[in-house]
């Protein structure tokens, strides 16, 4: 057999799923994982060469490309979202640091994310303002962005807080932190153990229940200089050139839902009988089978589409198109099998903790995930 990047990424795809059933199944059914397990797992997935997938094999990692994340993350949102959700975040966020890092700082930082020992967060939400308006082009840059960060001889001193949505906030190791320092938008590698860094109460979301999330402070936290991601002011503009990785994993995950929703509705309907024969012989049910593959296949392919984009290094306006439409397709189609799911389990499908259940939360909840429907279609809109 010819060795190629096509089996290569089929002997990822079935690494990834072999690992997702037989070592994340056991510890959630879209429930909560302990902090401890969460972690033992991201050192688990490290073997695997999943949280350094997207980093060069010069700091450690895989050396891997965007497609290969996508279908190694769906394998982990099949299974549950909320761990790979977190674990995608921390593979992507790592483009960052490669995007306008120092040659030390990716010495320094990158192999411990590939060897699955440094957890990442992002933390650039903050409470009270909306996401969206942080990027608002008619105001000063930066202006609704509180966390502040001071600069005082050869340290900055940051202060402030990030909303109650933190990605992986409670088992991160270290977090990028975005604050406005004299010069605009900034971006900060900050330690989990920085004096002065805590984090709130674990938040509950509808869905996702797999992940962590909570409220970050930060009080007069210290960091060096040499923490500073690229040049002060430029931490929005690094974020929208970085934004894209994050958005193809995020919407991978939601593949993935999808798939779990239709996986589960096939098996039920070919189980449970009506007049004396499997469900899905009947023609209604078939048909609503039959919507759901088309709409797997329709979102997994987009998703596909922008991760080759990424690869081939397409122009930003391609990607300013193929990116948003591949997290609203995935989103659309995660939410309707969730929803065909549901409804073909019957009483089944409602009962708290069932399959269907638990996958519609989680579905619902992709919205509210970095941008909203209506946000990124207006981003389409002006590309187009």
């Amino acid at each position: 057999m010819t060795r190629g990047p096509g089996l290569e990424r089929r002997l990822l795809t079935e690494a990834a799923r072999d690992f997702a059933e037989r070592r994340i199944a056991p510890e959630t059914s879209g429930e909560q994982l302990t902090a401890d397990a969460a972690r033992r797992l991201v050192r688990e997935a490290a073997g695997l060469g999943l949280p350094g997938l997207l980093i060069p094999e010069s700091f450690g990692g895989s050396g891997g490309g965007y497609l290969d994340h996508a279908v190694a993350t769906e394998e982990l949102g099949a299974v549950d979202a909320g761990f790979a959700a977190g674990l995608s975040l921390t593979a992507s966020v790592p483009d960052l640091v490669l995007a306008a890092g120092t040659d030390r700082q990716r010495r320094d930082w990158l192999p411990g994310v590939a060897e699955g020992t440094t957890i990442l967060a992002g933390a650039l939400n903050e409470p009270s303002v909306s996401g969206s308006e942080l990027f608002d082009p008619a105001a000063e840059p930066g202006s609704r962005m509180r966390t502040r960060a001071e600069r005082t001889g050869t340290s900055y001193v940051i202060s402030g807080s990030k909303a109650q949505w933190v990605t992986n906030a409670g088992i991160a190791d270290a977090y990028l932190v975005f604050a406005r320092a004299e010069a605009g938008p900034t971006v900060f590698w900050v330690p989990a153990d920085a004096p002065g860094l805590t984090v709130g109460p674990r938040s509950h979301l509808l869905g996702l229940r797999g992940g962590f999330h909570a409220e970050l402070f930060l009080d007069e936290v210290r960091v060096p200089a040499s923490a500073r991601i690229g040049p002060e002011g430029e931490g929005l503009r690094l974020l929208m050139t970085t934004t894209p990785g994050m958005a193809v994993g995020l919407a991978a995950v939601f593949v993935g839902v999808a798939r779990a929703a239709y996986e589960a509705a096939l098996a039920h309907t070919g189980t449970r009988t009506s007049w004396g024969r499997p469900l899905r012989e009947h023609q209604a049910v078939a048909l609503a089978l039959a919507e759901m593959a088309v709409e797997l296949r329709t979102a997994r392919l987009l998703v596909h589409d922008a991760a080759a984009a990424l690869d081939a290094k397409a122009d930003p306006s391609e990607l300013a198109l193929v990116v948003p439409a591949a997290k609203t397709r995935a989103v659309d189609a995660a939410i309707s099998c969730a929803q065909h799911a549901v409804r073909l389990h019957g009483a089944t499908g409602v009962t708290a903790g069932s399959a269907p259940e638990r996958l519609l939360r989680d579905a619902w909840t992709g919205y509210a995930c970095d941008f909203t429907r209506e946000m990124l279609h207006l981003g389409i809109a002006t590309t187009l």
